[in-house]
């Protein structure tokens, strides 16, 4: 029962995460929002992570502190795309492309030499397909042959971006994967930090290290509501079974769509609503299966 409680709420918090991000990309700068999620990692975990782990200093820990440091620059990457896609896109649709991490997880596992269940098949083809559907509407400005109806067809406004987000998060995922020398605490404590290194430089070179002050409490809000969810997510995942914490967690891409759909008033071409269901159901087979 805890691992439904915590799974879901998991899920609940990632999606409000996800709306008031929305909001706040009207007036605040990705990089503002990505640095004060990195900080906000620090001053949570950071203690934590030295109660549990120590310091790590032998070889095998310094190893994984490396693969931790290469998932947090990934992470990096995929929080930059995804809000990027959100100022832009709506949140129906982008919310549901970035969670194709595990379909992208799957590919590259397929790459690899690894053969996937007949469930984990099954959710890959939905994914897939729905994540075409749900990726491409009609370009107003264009005109086609008329053999395609006079019409052309574009990706959606920020589908790309929301695309990469999930390709970089499948990679983040694996990093993380091959880390057993300390606990999610101090892998997310060395991450944020990879990513400080990152996002300091370049936040400074565009004077969003800070926002105004009317705006502080928000930024700062949402960044503890993203980490609230990781710790949330990471418990169920402990107490298991995983693949029930699994498959509730996947379900950030339902509870974001209900919120576009009723919240925001988002209004995706029937194609695409079609695609972000399939592609719901093929995510929590994947997270099932794997």
């Amino acid at each position: 029962m805890l691992t439904i409680v915590l799974g879901l709420s998991a899920a609940c918090l990632y999606s409000l995460y996800n709306v008031f991000s929305q909001r706040l990309l009207r007036t605040q700068s990705w990089m503002t929002l990505t640095l004060a999620m990195f900080v906000t990692g620090l001053v949570l975990l950071g203690l934590p992570a030295l109660l549990v782990d120590g310091l790590p200093f032998d070889d095998g820990e310094l190893a994984d502190l490396g693969l931790a440091a290469l998932g947090g620059l990934l992470y990096t990457l995929a929080t930059a795309t995804f809000l990027l896609a959100l100022r832009v896109g709506k949140l129906s649709i982008v919310v549901v492309l970035a969670c194709l991490d595990g379909a992208f997880a799957a590919a590259i596992s397929i790459a690899m030499g690894e053969t996937l269940s007949a469930m984990a098949a099954a959710g890959l083809v939905l994914a897939a397909g729905g994540g075409l559907l749900a990726a491409v509407e009609h370009d107003p400005d264009g005109r086609g042959s008329e053999g395609d109806g006079g019409r052309r067809w574009r990706l959606a406004a920020g589908a790309g971006l929301a695309l990469l987000c999930g390709a970089a998060m499948a990679g983040v995922f694996i990093s993380y994967g091959q880390i057993d020398a300390f606990s999610p605490f101090t892998t997310v404590t060395v991450a944020s930090l990879a990513g400080l290194v990152v996002m300091i430089p370049v936040a400074a070179a565009h004077r969003a290290l800070m926002p105004p002050r009317g705006r502080a409490a928000a930024v700062v809000g949402v960044s503890v509501l993203d980490m609230v969810a990781f710790l949330a997510g990471s418990a169920a995942l402990a107490i298991g079974p995983v693949s029930v914490a699994s498959v509730l967690q996947a379900q950030t891409a339902t509870v974001s769509t209900v919120l576009g759909l009723a919240v925001v008033r988002e209004r995706p071409a029937w194609w695409q609503t079609l695609g972000v269901g399939l592609t719901i159901v093929g995510v929590s087979l994947l997270a099932w299966a794997m």
